[in-house]
């Protein structure tokens, strides 16, 4: 039975986190044949574009096929509380999927990633972190050591919605585990666990490092003002052009603990080994064993 694209409301979105094979993840969704998901990956309209309307969200989903599953993917909702509200408002029964990152490679990531395209190379990593919110990214993206706060950012939505409607999955189950990781999302979204996505042992959006500084800061800023005027999809396509890609960024070697400093390793496992036992009380599960090294 076709649906008119006006009444197709997503049954799912996943909030966070960035940096947790979300690319991967999108890559999975969009190869199943029972999952509608927009080629814009990032649509962030529950906290960019709210003001935008639901007819203009809804219109990412215009298909005239029947899907199973409808849902899109922006990683900074879970940032902000007022999201999850939001989120809840629009649809009460929505399930929400979150990958959750070790803290102290997430903020590393983070701060390779805001070098990469926003950030001051000369910017240390203990300056970025301590300094927090002197460099976020914009306005309504903080890409500081709140960014890697699993606890306080899944504590709005768990107040929202009930635990059974909320999918907590770890990276380090990706990394280790892929197929068991993407069949929890599958039968999550109640859709056919035995199908394999052609990119299940295939690394998508590896870490990478900029040609040109410069040109990679203009190609970000530009993305922004498409994504503004509505024209997400674009920008989801030319993200995926292996072309594209090639000529802004070449792949690096996976972030690493070892590049920091015994000093800041400390500051930053001590920062977020604090809500580790509310973060298991909240999504009662035990976290990855890598996390308390």
């Amino acid at each position: 039975m076709n649906q008119e694209s006006k009444n197709i409301k997503p049954n799912f979105l996943y909030i966070g986190a960035s940096k947790a094979g979300s690319s991967w993840l999108f890559e999975c969704l969009r190869a199943h044949p029972s999952v509608f998901i927009p080629i814009a990956k990032d649509l962030q309209f529950f906290n960019l574009y709210y003001d935008k309307g639901t007819d203009w969200y809804q219109a990412f989903f215009d298909t005239k096929d029947a899907f199973l599953a409808y849902g899109e993917m922006s990683h900074d909702y879970f940032l902000a509380s007022k999201n999850a509200q939001r989120i809840c408002d629009f649809n009460p029964a929505i399930k929400l999927i979150a990958c959750l990152r070790n803290p102290v490679d997430k903020i590393l990531s983070n701060y390779n990633y805001a070098k990469r395209t926003y950030l001051d190379k000369q910017v240390s990593f203990e300056e970025f972190f301590n300094n927090h919110s002197k460099y976020k990214k914009d306005e309504t993206h903080n890409m500081g050591r709140e960014n890697a706060n699993n606890y306080d950012n899944l504590a709005p939505f768990y107040k929202l919605f009930p635990s059974e409607n909320i999918l907590i999955l770890f990276y380090d189950d990706l990394k280790s585990q892929p197929e068991y990781f993407i069949q929890k999302v599958y039968n999550f979204l109640e859709v056919d666990t035995d199908f394999t996505p052609p990119m299940l042992n295939t690394k998508v959006n590896p870490n990478q490092s900029s040609r040109n500084s410069t040109l990679a800061h203009i190609a970000y800023k530009i993305a922004a003002i498409v994504r503004q005027i509505g024209l997400s999809n674009v920008v989801g396509s030319i993200k995926r052009n292996k072309l594209v890609n090639a000529m802004l960024y070449q792949n690096k070697s996976d972030d690493k603990k070892e590049n920091l400093t015994d000093i800041e390793l400390k500051m930053v496992n001590d920062y977020y080994k604090e809500s580790y036992p509310k973060l298991v009380e909240l999504i009662e599960e035990e976290l990855p064993e890598g996390w308390y090294i």
